[in-house]
């Protein structure tokens, strides 16, 4: 058994999560799956209260107390009901009741408990977005109680966006108050026979420092064990100019998240926020999603993050975490890659143009990389084929004076994979075109169809353009100290910032290999 621990931090990642999770439940049943994955890489195998084997996620998930968990209780059908259900209290004297109302359910959350909603694929059964408030509206898994992790909610007079310091602060307080790391982290880690590692969501902006020393802690106790991270970045880009406070903050604490995760990762994927997406990502003739909703847009990250790490869940498994992570990251020196798919994809004919990078917007060379194809044609996969071959020859001609050891392994730098199409279940957003994902038809106006399944195109890869990625951070920061930005606004001090600067640009020069990327990145900016 090669088994995962999941960690998700953060409302969008608890909603990517969700998706992910749903996606995962319908592999117990989907026909056209079969045995392709193996339940027990991410599923636990227990009892109920009522000794019935039940299989949940090897999961941790955190988020704000407050009202980000909507009706998701520690507490569920399968292990016991709430606590605030009794009625019987300690104290024998008058008592005045103030009770907070609690969280209604959903509509889709309703209908699931009132019917088999696996057969609900009519247009009728469709999740609005407007009816969406939090992430568990559209959950379909039980989870143990143990995944359930409500982290109390920052203060109101401290920003809960870029807080470097405080969200240390929390996760010691957290730590301390639930036994975090020898409870609930360590029982599902010893639950495992052979661990392959860690799979980690989480949104830099909101859950960068919390992250950063849970990270750190579990380096403490597990220093050899695996970890594949997935950092969702803020709304902010350093390419663009920043005034307002918040921003600088924003950018400083991706910066510090990108190089906590350098030092503890085996291999990181940043995923940039949904509004640097272009249009068509969203809107095509395949779908018309909503792209200023996080209900539709982690649908599509979903598809693409489930999908890209499919190799390391299968029966038939080549993979864990370290072997994938090992195989991409060869020729560059830091653990990062690029995520970059098409969806639906229903003409691989397309995929020159169809392609969004959802972590780098700059062109580059690619050092490796490993694709993904869901429900591909015949005619669909002989096309494809001949794509990667020709990628394939044009890597051994580039690195026939390298110091590649043989062309067979410049081949195996640029590997895929092949599986049947990508399940959707009822949680899944309605946005396509047609009820076949591969039949467009209609406008806009016929957004309300659901196919059971459709073709996706995934691919992680590492590429030259990382090391754009991390100039464009360290020039923000040089801007920075150059004007003198006090620790209110940015968050660290100026020596802090000089030190984080040229960490990155570290990363920079690591990054880039032996491809000739121009002249000297480290050129003056413009003020």
């Amino acid at each position: 058994m090669k088994e995962i621990l999941y960690i998700q931090a953060g409302t969008q990642a608890n909603y990517i999560g969700t998706h992910f999770w749903n996606t995962q439940e319908s592999y117990f049943t989907c026909e056209d799956e079969g045995d392709l994955v193996d339940h027990g890489i991410s599923f636990r195998e227990g009892l109920n209260q009522k000794s019935e084997p039940t299989f949940c996620p090897r999961l941790l998930a955190f988020d704000n107390k407050g009202s980000q968990f909507g009706t998701l209780s520690e507490t569920n059908a399968l292990f016991g009901m709430d606590a605030s259900a009794d009625g019987q209290t300690l104290w024998s004297g008058n008592a005045v009741e103030c009770m907070q109302e609690p969280v209604s359910k959903s509509q889709y959350q309703i209908d699931m408990e009132d019917s088999d909603m696996n057969a609900g694929y009519a247009s009728s059964a469709a999740i609005q977005p407007e009816d969406v408030r939090y992430w568990s509206d559209f959950n379909r898994m039980f989870y143990v109680p143990r995944t359930i992790q409500k982290v109390p909610d920052i203060p109101e007079w401290e920003e809960a966006e870029g807080n470097w310091t405080g969200g240390h602060e929390m996760f010691t307080r957290y730590d301390e108050e639930t036994g975090l790391m020898e409870g609930p982290l360590r029982l599902f880690l010893e639950e495992c026979e052979t661990t392959q590692g860690i799979q980690l969501i989480h949104d830099t902006s909101t859950f960068g420092s919390f992250v950063d020393a849970l990270l750190a802690s579990v380096r403490d106790d597990f220093a050899k064990l695996p970890l594949f991270s997935l950092p969702l970045l803020s709304d902010v880009t350093p390419s663009k100019s920043v005034d307002n406070p918040l921003g600088v903050r924003k950018l400083v604490n991706d910066a510090l998240a990108m190089r906590s995760l350098s030092e503890m990762c085996s291999m990181s994927v940043p995923i940039q926020s949904p509004t640097t997406w272009t249009d068509e990502v969203c809107s095509n003739k395949y779908m018309h999603a909503n792209k200023a909703h996080t209900y539709h847009t982690s649908a599509i990250l979903s598809a693409h993050i489930e999908t890209a790490t499919l190799p390391l869940r299968l029966n038939a498994a080549k993979y864990d975490i370290l072997a994938f992570s090992a195989q991409l990251s060869w020729r560059s020196g830091v653990p990062f890659a690029e995520l970059s798919g098409a969806f639906p994809e229903a003409d691989a004919m397309e995929l020159g143009y169809r392609i969004h990078n959802f972590s780098s917007s700059t062109p580059s060379v690619q050092f490796g990389r490993h694709d993904v194809t869901r429900g591909f044609s015949t005619t669909g996969m002989t096309f494809y084929n001949e794509r990667l071959s020709s990628v394939q020859g044009a890597a051994v001609s580039r690195y026939s004076t390298a110091a590649a050891p043989s062309i067979q392994s410049v081949l195996s730098w640029f590997s895929s994979t092949h599986a049947a199409a990508y399940p959707l279940p009822t949680s899944f957003p309605a946005f396509f075109s047609s009820a076949e994902a591969n039949l467009p038809q209609g406008g806009p106006s016929g957004i309300l169809s659901r196919p059971r399944s459709t073709s996706v195109f995934s691919s992680v890869g590492v590429a030259s353009g990382a090391s754009n990625f991390f100039s464009d951070y360290a020039r923000f920061l040089d801007r920075s100290i150059r004007r003198k930005v006090s620790v209110e606004t940015c968050g660290i001090g100026l020596d802090e910032m000089r030190d984080l600067a040229n960490d990155l640009w570290t990363l920079h020069d690591n990054a880039g290999g032996q491809i000739d990327l121009g002249p000297d990145v480290r050129g003056e900016d413009e003020d």
